[in-house]
Protein backbone atom coordinates (compact mmCIF):
# COMPACT_ATOMS: atom_id res chain seq x y z
CA UNK A 1 0.00 0.00 0.00
CA UNK A 2 1.10 3.24 -0.71
CA UNK A 3 -0.01 6.26 1.93
CA UNK A 4 -0.44 9.64 0.00
CA UNK A 5 -0.52 12.60 2.59
CA UNK A 6 -2.41 15.54 0.70
CA UNK A 7 -3.49 19.15 1.88
CA UNK A 8 -7.42 20.17 1.44
CA UNK A 9 -9.71 22.68 2.77
CA UNK A 10 -10.89 26.38 1.35
CA UNK A 11 -6.83 27.34 2.71
CA UNK A 12 -5.37 24.97 0.70
CA UNK A 13 -7.56 24.59 -2.12
CA UNK A 14 -7.54 20.77 -3.83
CA UNK A 15 -4.54 21.20 -6.09
CA UNK A 16 -3.42 18.20 -3.84
CA UNK A 17 -5.95 15.57 -3.91
CA UNK A 18 -6.63 16.04 -7.51
CA UNK A 19 -2.66 15.28 -8.02
CA UNK A 20 -2.94 12.13 -5.53
CA UNK A 21 -6.21 10.94 -6.95
CA UNK A 22 -3.71 10.84 -10.46
CA UNK A 23 -1.48 9.27 -8.54
CA UNK A 24 -3.51 6.88 -7.27
CA UNK A 25 -4.99 5.87 -10.54
CA UNK A 26 -1.43 5.67 -11.65
CA UNK A 27 0.07 3.44 -8.93
CA UNK A 28 -3.06 1.20 -9.72
CA UNK A 29 -1.49 -0.30 -12.63
CA UNK A 30 1.49 -1.76 -10.89
CA UNK A 31 -0.58 -3.49 -8.20
CA UNK A 32 0.03 -0.55 -5.87
CA UNK A 33 -3.01 0.71 -4.17
CA UNK A 34 -3.15 3.93 -2.50
CA UNK A 35 -4.99 5.67 0.50
CA UNK A 36 -4.84 9.27 0.79
CA UNK A 37 -4.92 10.90 4.30
CA UNK A 38 -6.50 14.29 4.53
CA UNK A 39 -8.41 16.92 6.71
CA UNK A 40 -12.04 16.15 6.80
CA UNK A 41 -12.70 18.76 4.33
CA UNK A 42 -16.36 18.25 2.55
CA UNK A 43 -15.62 18.67 -0.64
CA UNK A 44 -12.31 16.80 -0.93
CA UNK A 45 -14.32 13.61 0.81
CA UNK A 46 -16.89 14.09 -1.87
CA UNK A 47 -14.04 14.08 -4.57
CA UNK A 48 -12.94 10.91 -3.42
CA UNK A 49 -16.23 9.16 -3.08
CA UNK A 50 -16.64 10.47 -6.75
CA UNK A 51 -13.41 8.76 -7.53
CA UNK A 52 -14.65 5.60 -5.91
CA UNK A 53 -11.06 5.92 -4.00
CA UNK A 54 -10.31 3.94 -0.91
CA UNK A 55 -11.64 5.11 2.42
CA UNK A 56 -9.13 7.88 3.51
CA UNK A 57 -7.39 8.78 7.15
CA UNK A 58 -8.88 11.88 8.39
CA UNK A 59 -6.51 14.11 9.97
CA UNK A 60 -8.61 16.30 12.41
CA UNK A 61 -7.00 20.01 12.30
CA UNK A 62 -7.02 20.08 16.29
CA UNK A 63 -4.87 17.36 16.29
CA UNK A 64 -1.00 16.54 15.54
CA UNK A 65 -1.12 14.31 12.10
CA UNK A 66 2.19 12.86 12.56
CA UNK A 67 1.12 9.68 15.00
CA UNK A 68 -2.16 9.18 12.76
CA UNK A 69 0.03 9.13 9.76
CA UNK A 70 2.64 6.45 11.45
CA UNK A 71 -0.08 4.07 12.30
CA UNK A 72 -1.34 4.45 8.68
CA UNK A 73 2.09 3.76 7.02
CA UNK A 74 3.09 1.06 9.51
CA UNK A 75 2.67 -1.46 6.29
CA UNK A 76 2.84 1.41 3.33
CA UNK A 77 5.95 0.42 0.80
CA UNK A 78 5.91 4.34 0.49
CA UNK A 79 4.73 7.70 1.47
CA UNK A 80 4.04 10.58 -0.90
CA UNK A 81 3.20 13.87 0.65
CA UNK A 82 1.90 16.70 -1.57
CA UNK A 83 1.22 19.73 1.48
CA UNK A 84 1.45 23.65 0.76
CA UNK A 85 3.98 24.11 3.63
CA UNK A 86 7.51 23.29 4.27
CA UNK A 87 7.70 19.29 5.33
CA UNK A 88 9.51 19.31 8.88
CA UNK A 89 12.81 17.20 9.78
CA UNK A 90 10.93 15.60 12.15
CA UNK A 91 8.27 14.37 9.70
CA UNK A 92 10.54 13.87 6.62
CA UNK A 93 12.52 11.32 8.65
CA UNK A 94 9.82 9.08 10.28
CA UNK A 95 7.67 8.80 7.12
CA UNK A 96 11.12 7.94 5.29
CA UNK A 97 12.04 5.47 7.62
CA UNK A 98 11.87 1.80 6.41
CA UNK A 99 9.54 3.44 3.48
CA UNK A 100 10.20 5.18 -0.18
CA UNK A 101 9.26 8.58 0.47
CA UNK A 102 8.33 10.98 -2.76
CA UNK A 103 7.82 14.72 -1.91
CA UNK A 104 4.92 16.98 -4.49
CA UNK A 105 6.60 20.17 -5.05
CA UNK A 106 7.48 21.39 -1.31
CA UNK A 107 9.63 24.13 -1.29
CA UNK A 108 11.67 23.21 2.24
CA UNK A 109 14.86 22.04 2.67
CA UNK A 110 13.94 18.91 4.38
CA UNK A 111 13.20 17.17 0.56
CA UNK A 112 16.16 16.25 0.98
CA UNK A 113 15.20 13.09 3.03
CA UNK A 114 13.03 11.65 -0.20
CA UNK A 115 13.88 9.46 -2.31
CA UNK A 116 11.83 11.51 -5.29
CA UNK A 117 10.82 15.08 -5.57
CA UNK A 118 8.49 15.89 -8.18
CA UNK A 119 8.35 19.82 -9.07
CA UNK A 120 7.39 20.09 -12.26
CA UNK A 121 7.36 24.30 -11.84
CA UNK A 122 10.93 24.33 -10.32
CA UNK A 123 12.74 26.28 -13.08
CA UNK A 124 14.46 29.47 -11.95
CA UNK A 125 17.12 29.45 -9.13
CA UNK A 126 14.85 30.51 -5.97
CA UNK A 127 12.72 27.23 -6.19
CA UNK A 128 15.46 24.69 -7.64
CA UNK A 129 17.26 22.46 -4.77
CA UNK A 130 18.67 20.25 -6.62
CA UNK A 131 21.63 21.32 -4.48
CA UNK A 132 21.11 20.05 -1.19
CA UNK A 133 22.80 17.36 0.30
CA UNK A 134 21.00 13.82 0.73
CA UNK A 135 20.38 13.09 4.28
CA UNK A 136 20.25 9.59 5.73
CA UNK A 137 22.37 8.22 2.55
CA UNK A 138 19.89 8.72 0.27
CA UNK A 139 20.36 9.76 -3.27
CA UNK A 140 17.55 12.16 -4.55
CA UNK A 141 16.31 11.99 -7.71
CA UNK A 142 14.48 14.83 -9.27
CA UNK A 143 11.45 15.25 -11.52
CA UNK A 144 11.07 18.49 -12.79
CA UNK A 145 9.08 20.02 -15.45
CA UNK A 146 5.53 19.74 -16.95
CA UNK A 147 5.58 16.12 -18.14
CA UNK A 148 5.79 14.96 -14.70
CA UNK A 149 2.72 17.20 -13.66
CA UNK A 150 -0.07 14.62 -12.24
CA UNK A 151 -3.17 14.42 -14.40
CA UNK A 152 -6.09 12.17 -14.15
CA UNK A 153 -6.24 9.71 -16.74
CA UNK A 154 -9.34 11.21 -18.25
CA UNK A 155 -7.10 14.06 -19.32
CA UNK A 156 -5.18 11.87 -21.75
CA UNK A 157 -7.34 12.00 -24.90
CA UNK A 158 -9.13 15.46 -23.62
CA UNK A 159 -6.88 17.81 -26.57
CA UNK A 160 -8.11 14.46 -29.13
CA UNK A 161 -11.57 14.51 -28.49
CA UNK A 162 -11.53 18.28 -28.62
CA UNK A 163 -14.40 18.31 -30.95
CA UNK A 164 -16.40 21.69 -32.77
CA UNK A 165 -16.96 24.08 -29.96
CA UNK A 166 -20.31 26.23 -29.46
CA UNK A 167 -21.46 29.47 -30.84
CA UNK A 168 -20.91 31.70 -29.73
CA UNK A 169 -17.66 30.87 -28.12
CA UNK A 170 -17.14 29.90 -24.75
CA UNK A 171 -15.04 31.57 -22.15
CA UNK A 172 -14.58 29.40 -19.14
CA UNK A 173 -13.60 31.70 -15.72
CA UNK A 174 -12.25 29.13 -12.71
CA UNK A 175 -10.37 30.22 -9.97
CA UNK A 176 -9.80 27.40 -8.49
CA UNK A 177 -11.58 25.54 -5.09
CA UNK A 178 -11.31 28.39 -3.23
CA UNK A 179 -10.58 31.77 -4.95
CA UNK A 180 -9.03 32.92 -2.12
CA UNK A 181 -7.90 36.37 -3.45
CA UNK A 182 -11.55 36.82 -4.77
CA UNK A 183 -10.19 37.00 -8.00
CA UNK A 184 -13.43 35.30 -9.99
CA UNK A 185 -15.63 38.32 -9.53
CA UNK A 186 -13.28 41.12 -11.09
CA UNK A 187 -12.37 38.16 -14.11
CA UNK A 188 -15.94 38.05 -14.80
CA UNK A 189 -16.40 41.74 -15.43
CA UNK A 190 -13.38 41.89 -17.32
CA UNK A 191 -14.79 39.34 -19.86
CA UNK A 192 -17.99 41.26 -19.35
CA UNK A 193 -16.23 43.84 -20.98
CA UNK A 194 -14.60 42.14 -23.85
CA UNK A 195 -17.83 41.10 -24.75
CA UNK A 196 -19.27 44.92 -25.00
CA UNK A 197 -16.18 45.99 -27.04
CA UNK A 198 -15.65 43.20 -29.65
CA UNK A 199 -17.83 40.12 -29.82
CA UNK A 200 -20.09 37.97 -28.83
CA UNK A 201 -19.46 34.98 -26.32
CA UNK A 202 -20.57 32.83 -23.48
CA UNK A 203 -19.06 32.84 -20.22
CA UNK A 204 -19.09 29.56 -18.33
CA UNK A 205 -17.84 29.96 -14.38
CA UNK A 206 -16.75 26.60 -12.48
CA UNK A 207 -16.66 27.30 -8.53
CA UNK A 208 -16.40 25.70 -5.32
CA UNK A 209 -19.73 25.34 -3.48
CA UNK A 210 -18.19 26.07 -0.23
CA UNK A 211 -16.51 28.93 -1.16
CA UNK A 212 -17.27 32.68 -0.24
CA UNK A 213 -17.52 33.62 -3.65
CA UNK A 214 -20.42 30.87 -4.46
CA UNK A 215 -23.77 32.95 -2.96
CA UNK A 216 -22.77 36.04 -5.33
CA UNK A 217 -22.67 34.41 -8.29
CA UNK A 218 -26.26 33.67 -9.23
CA UNK A 219 -26.77 37.49 -9.13
CA UNK A 220 -23.79 38.40 -10.33
CA UNK A 221 -24.12 35.72 -13.59
CA UNK A 222 -27.65 37.14 -14.45
CA UNK A 223 -26.56 40.66 -14.44
CA UNK A 224 -23.87 39.45 -16.94
CA UNK A 225 -26.32 37.22 -19.24
CA UNK A 226 -23.89 34.52 -18.49
CA UNK A 227 -24.23 30.51 -18.34
CA UNK A 228 -25.61 29.25 -14.81
CA UNK A 229 -22.43 28.63 -12.60
CA UNK A 230 -21.07 25.16 -13.13
CA UNK A 231 -20.22 23.43 -9.25
CA UNK A 232 -16.26 22.15 -9.08
CA UNK A 233 -16.30 18.36 -9.56
CA UNK A 234 -13.53 16.05 -10.39
CA UNK A 235 -14.92 14.34 -13.74
CA UNK A 236 -16.65 17.41 -15.32
CA UNK A 237 -13.38 19.78 -15.59
CA UNK A 238 -12.46 17.48 -18.94
CA UNK A 239 -16.14 18.24 -20.30
CA UNK A 240 -15.96 21.94 -19.36
CA UNK A 241 -12.76 22.79 -21.04
CA UNK A 242 -13.58 20.62 -23.44
CA UNK A 243 -16.78 23.24 -25.23
CA UNK A 244 -14.14 26.33 -24.36
CA UNK A 245 -12.52 28.77 -27.03
CA UNK A 246 -10.41 30.24 -24.00
CA UNK A 247 -9.73 30.13 -20.32
CA UNK A 248 -9.23 32.69 -17.79
CA UNK A 249 -7.83 30.85 -14.81
CA UNK A 250 -5.84 31.29 -11.62
CA UNK A 251 -2.04 29.39 -11.34
CA UNK A 252 -3.06 25.73 -10.42
CA UNK A 253 -3.57 22.11 -11.29
CA UNK A 254 -6.32 23.71 -13.47
CA UNK A 255 -3.72 25.43 -16.38
CA UNK A 256 -2.15 21.94 -17.03
CA UNK A 257 -5.42 20.36 -17.33
CA UNK A 258 -6.62 23.32 -20.23
CA UNK A 259 -2.86 22.60 -21.55
CA UNK A 260 -3.64 18.84 -21.63
CA UNK A 261 -6.84 19.92 -23.55
CA UNK A 262 -5.26 21.78 -26.02
CA UNK A 263 -6.86 25.45 -24.43
CA UNK A 264 -5.46 28.85 -24.40
CA UNK A 265 -5.50 30.09 -20.93
CA UNK A 266 -5.21 33.70 -19.67
CA UNK A 267 -3.68 32.94 -16.53
CA UNK A 268 -3.36 35.15 -13.36
CA UNK A 269 -1.38 34.84 -10.08
CA UNK A 270 -2.45 35.14 -6.46
CA UNK A 271 1.45 35.63 -4.83
CA UNK A 272 5.34 35.36 -5.96
CA UNK A 273 5.48 31.89 -6.16
CA UNK A 274 2.63 31.46 -9.14
CA UNK A 275 5.13 33.74 -10.73
CA UNK A 276 7.48 31.20 -10.69
CA UNK A 277 5.21 28.51 -12.09
CA UNK A 278 3.74 30.94 -14.63
CA UNK A 279 7.20 32.27 -16.55
CA UNK A 280 8.09 29.13 -17.90
CA UNK A 281 4.41 28.23 -19.38
CA UNK A 282 4.54 31.98 -21.06
CA UNK A 283 7.56 31.60 -22.18
CA UNK A 284 6.60 28.63 -24.44
CA UNK A 285 3.58 30.04 -25.76
CA UNK A 286 0.87 27.91 -23.77
CA UNK A 287 -0.45 30.50 -21.69
CA UNK A 288 -0.80 34.06 -21.78
CA UNK A 289 0.76 35.07 -17.90
CA UNK A 290 -1.16 38.66 -16.27
CA UNK A 291 1.13 38.32 -13.38
CA UNK A 292 0.36 39.51 -10.20
CA UNK A 293 -1.08 43.52 -11.13
CA UNK A 294 -4.01 42.65 -13.50
CA UNK A 295 -6.52 44.49 -14.23
CA UNK A 296 -10.16 44.12 -15.82
CA UNK A 297 -9.04 46.02 -18.23
CA UNK A 298 -5.97 44.49 -19.09
CA UNK A 299 -7.74 41.26 -19.45
CA UNK A 300 -10.25 42.60 -21.59
CA UNK A 301 -7.87 43.47 -24.19
CA UNK A 302 -5.35 40.23 -23.49
CA UNK A 303 -9.23 38.32 -24.30
CA UNK A 304 -9.75 40.97 -27.20
CA UNK A 305 -5.96 39.78 -28.83
CA UNK A 306 -6.27 36.18 -28.60
CA UNK A 307 -10.31 36.44 -30.02
CA UNK A 308 -8.64 38.43 -32.89
CA UNK A 309 -6.37 35.76 -34.05
CA UNK A 310 -7.56 32.28 -34.16
CA UNK A 311 -3.93 30.86 -35.19
CA UNK A 312 -2.37 32.19 -32.19
CA UNK A 313 -4.95 30.29 -30.11
CA UNK A 314 -4.11 27.59 -32.35
CA UNK A 315 -0.77 27.91 -31.25
CA UNK A 316 -1.00 28.25 -27.57
CA UNK A 317 -3.25 25.10 -27.53
CA UNK A 318 0.04 22.72 -29.39
CA UNK A 319 2.58 24.32 -26.89
CA UNK A 320 -0.08 23.71 -23.92
CA UNK A 321 -0.01 19.78 -25.65
CA UNK A 322 3.89 19.64 -25.91
CA UNK A 323 4.20 20.07 -22.79
CA UNK A 324 1.92 18.24 -20.87
CA UNK A 325 0.08 15.58 -22.12
CA UNK A 326 -1.54 13.84 -19.87
CA UNK A 327 1.00 10.95 -18.81
CA UNK A 328 2.47 12.65 -15.71
CA UNK A 329 1.28 10.83 -13.37
CA UNK A 330 2.28 7.19 -15.00
CA UNK A 331 5.71 9.13 -15.38
CA UNK A 332 5.87 9.48 -11.72
CA UNK A 333 4.36 6.17 -10.91
CA UNK A 334 6.80 4.42 -12.51
CA UNK A 335 10.00 6.31 -11.15
CA UNK A 336 8.19 5.65 -8.08
CA UNK A 337 8.02 1.67 -8.77
CA UNK A 338 11.74 1.70 -9.93
CA UNK A 339 12.66 2.98 -7.09
CA UNK A 340 11.08 0.59 -4.96
CA UNK A 341 12.46 -2.30 -7.00
CA UNK A 342 15.69 -1.07 -6.47
CA UNK A 343 15.42 -1.05 -2.77
CA UNK A 344 14.47 -4.80 -2.86
CA UNK A 345 17.22 -5.76 -5.32
CA UNK A 346 14.34 -7.29 -8.07
CA UNK A 347 12.05 -5.76 -10.31
CA UNK A 348 8.98 -7.79 -8.76
CA UNK A 349 6.58 -4.66 -9.43
CA UNK A 350 5.46 -4.51 -13.59
CA UNK A 351 5.39 -2.29 -15.26
CA UNK A 352 1.64 -1.18 -15.86
CA UNK A 353 1.23 -1.90 -19.57
CA UNK A 354 -0.39 1.53 -19.93
CA UNK A 355 2.24 3.71 -19.30
CA UNK A 356 4.71 4.99 -22.15
CA UNK A 357 8.16 5.28 -21.60
CA UNK A 358 9.34 8.37 -22.92
CA UNK A 359 10.18 11.36 -20.97
CA UNK A 360 11.22 9.26 -17.87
Amino acid sequence: MVLCWVDAGLRVGLGPVSRGLALAEALAGYGLPCRLALSPDPTALAWLRLAGARPPVLLPDDEPALPRLLAAAARAVAVIVDLKRPLTSTEAQALGAGRRLLVVENGGSNVAAADLVLAPLARDAERDLRGLRPEGGRSVQWLVGPAYVPLRRVFRLAGDLRGARPSPPVVLVSMGACDPAGFTLPALEGVALARERVMSLAVRVVANRRAPVWQRLPGVLRRLDALPVSPLRPDDMVTELAAAELAVLSMGVTVYEAMACGVPAIVVGRARGDLAHMRPLAAAGAIVSLGLQWSEERLATAIEELFASPARRATMGLAGRALVDGRGAERVAARLAAVMAQRTGTSAIPPAPECADEGL
